[in-house]
């Protein structure tokens, strides 16, 4: 494919990676300046953003989730450091520290450590004081400073602030207290390394979670209330230490996991922080195509391909924008993707591609006129 339509030597296909491919945001324009907007407004007031994407399977939340975390590591005015993780498996039972624990990984025992010592050498006389007052919580404190320490009571610390369950042994030779689960706790876990994060890196700490559908997995009233607790204390205005955005696949607000719709967690984020990511109609849909063409395609390659079969447009307009279709035949294409009421989602303007880059192969086709398509889509 990539010889057949003249790709770039980097895209042996049409197919968008959401890692590699993070910094296009195609057919979201009004999207793409609100959370711009959003940022700006974070970073100038030292607010960090917390916000929930949400829309329907294949809209886009992991790419658009990757957007953001590249739009911010490649801006000087938005200093953060970002923490992405796919929320894991959970049961009805689960609670905050699955995500926790999860995100807690993402960070790493190495980096927080390093933070540690930083926070250290900033603060040699009362640094413990310090993590207490800030957490409320003197076993925390302790376990913050035996991050530095060696070897198990280190690893023990560390262990222990995700919320893990210790033996017995390792609690008593960390000298820690019982195991962390309550959600507040949990939270000024969260708050601190955001504080060491500030004072070792003088960045913003925030926490990316994707895949929050899971959550809807959550059935028990106990383990419902522990994450809506967790997620109050985290989008309050009052915890400035982190950052927070999360996405799921909902399709309206009313659907969305319990915790995330109760009303404590809503009125806190803000309603204008629920971000709909809607599906494309057919003007959204063209610009999306027309976008990835653009740059998927080598310019020199593109102009000889067209030169060798220019027989193939079957009399139809073509411009270097839209090649391998003719305008007639992109036009046809952006008509068959949002063939399901109108609209379409990116995976679905893809996977069309896909099909109709598959079969003019197999016919011999480099350019695509409304005729053939026609033809193929009818068959």
């Amino acid at each position: 494919m990539q010889a057949w339509f003249g790709l770039k030597d980097e895209h042996a296909d049409f197919a968008i990676e959401t890692d590699l491919d993070a910094r296009l945001f195609f057919g979201r324009l009004e999207i793409s300046q609100k959370l711009d907007s959003m940022l700006k407004r974070s970073f100038r007031t030292g607010n960090p953003p917390k916000f929930v994407l949400y829309g329907d399977w294949g809209v886009g939340k992991t790419h658009t989730m990757r957007h953001i975390e590249y739009i911010i590591e490649h801006n000087n005015d938005f200093p953060a450091r970002l923490v992405f993780r796919e929320l894991p498996d959970i049961t009805k039972k689960s609670t905050f520290q699955v995500a926790h624990g999860a995100l807690l990984d993402a960070l790493g025992f190495e980096l927080a450590k390093a933070w540690m010592i930083t926070f250290l050498t900033r603060h040699p006389t009362d640094a413990k004081d310090i993590i207490q007052d800030k957490t409320q919580s003197g076993d925390i404190a302790i376990a913050f400073w035996s991050l530095v320490g060696h070897g198990d009571t280190s690893r023990a610390a560390w262990d222990w602030l995700r919320g893990n369950n210790l033996k017995a042994s390792d609690i008593k030779n960390a000298g820690l207290g019982a195991v962390l689960s309550q959600s507040n706790e949990l939270v000024r876990v969260l708050q601190m390394l955001g504080r060491l994060c500030q004072e070792a890196e003088n960045r913003m700490l925030i926490f990316m979670l994707d895949e929050a559908t899971k959550l809807s997995y959550v059935q028990d009233q106990d383990a419902i209330y522990h994450w809506t607790n967790a997620l109050k204390c985290i989008a309050d205005q009052q915890t400035k230490e982190i950052g927070f955005i999360v996405s799921g696949s909902w399709v309206d607000p009313d659907d969305m996991a319990l915790p995330l719709q109760d009303e404590q967690v809503a009125t806190r984020f803000g309603n204008s922080h629920y971000i709909l990511l809607p599906t494309l109609g057919e003007d959204e849909t063209k610009e999306f195509i027309t976008a990835l063409l653009a740059e998927w395609i080598d310019a020199a390659k593109r102009s000889l391909l067209r030169s060798l079969h220019s027989g193939q447009t079957d009399g139809e307009a073509i411009s270097d924008s839209t090649f391998p279709f003719t305008e007639q035949g992109l036009d046809l294409a952006v008509r068959y993707a949002c063939r399901d009421g109108g609209i379409t989602r990116p995976r679905d303007i893809q996977q069309t591609l896909d099909d109709l880059f598959n079969r003019a192969i197999d016919e011999n086709r480099h350019i695509l006129s409304s005729s053939y398509i026609n033809s193929q889509i009818n068959t």
